[in-house]
């Protein structure tokens, strides 16, 4: 389960915006991290309440390359292109550039996530 909810996210999010309060007084009165709330304000921000919600997702090579061009190209911050891309895990852009520049683009391919699967050469198929 998530810690923190969507509607909670976008509480917060609501109060931050009348301009009341900043980052820093806001994140401590709701035991939140203040860059994880500058995170929810940009991503609904660019995405509205979607931005909010929880998203489980797997990025395609060609997605992950795109994003790493466009943060180049745009002299963009891992944390307005995360925004601009809706990727909740900022971190993820950083791993994907480290990738990239030691493996290419075939290193950017996601992979299978657990454990890997038995090897069975010896199933015949009648």
């Amino acid at each position: 389960m998530a810690k923190y909810d969507e509607q909670f996210k976008l509480k917060v999010v609501q109060q931050y915006l009348l301009g009341d309060t900043s980052y820093h007084e806001l994140a401590s009165a709701q035991g939140v991290d203040r860059s994880l709330l500058r995170r929810w304000v940009a991503s609904y921000r660019v995405h509205g309440r979607l931005g909010l919600a929880r998203k489980l997702s797997s990025y395609s090579a060609s997605f992950k390359l795109e994003v790493l061009h466009r943060a180049r190209r745009d002299g963009l911050s891992d944390r307005q292109v995360a925004a601009l891309y809706d990727i909740r895990s900022v971190g993820d852009i950083e791993r994907w550039r480290r990738q990239y520049d030691e493996g290419g683009l075939g290193a950017l391919a996601p992979r299978r996530k657990g454990r890997p699967l038995p090897c069975h050469t010896n199933i015949r198929l009648n």
